[in-house]
């Protein structure tokens, strides 16, 4: 496992709406020792697409970011393709999720869900 202590640029950041989500999640699981897991797989509108789960381990190669007092794991290789990114939460009339602001996705499908990369991992 590595801690995220990278480039301030390749850091993945969330916001207080996404550690408050992450949360209260939590807390209706009612087991603090969950870590939300972010990762890419194909698929999808745009050729690549975002998955949330809860994890309670942490794998060989991990990345480990702990904010507001929530951990995030992301794998190596979704994390080449999330750098730098920003995960909010967010909730309006199209309804309630997690969004991601990525700086390195070419284009994104219009839900949000899918993106094609503007990088090479």
């Amino acid at each position: 496992m590595d801690n995220a202590s990278e480039n301030q640029s390749q850091k993945i950041e969330l916001t207080e709406a996404a550690v408050q989500k992450i949360k209260s999640l939590i807390e209706e699981e009612q087991d603090k020792e969950l870590k939300l897991r972010i990762f890419i797989t194909g698929g999808g509108c745009s050729g690549y697409q975002y998955n949330f789960a809860f994890d309670r381990e942490i794998e060989e190669g991990d990345i480990l970011y702990e904010m507001g007092g929530v951990s995030l794991v992301i794998d190596p290789q979704s994390h080449l393709y999330l750098r730098g990114a920003q995960i909010d939460y967010e909730e309006n009339l199209e309804g309630a999720r997690f969004v991601i602001h990525n700086p390195n996705a070419g284009s994104t499908c219009s839900c949000g869900s899918s993106f094609s990369a503007n990088c090479t991992p």
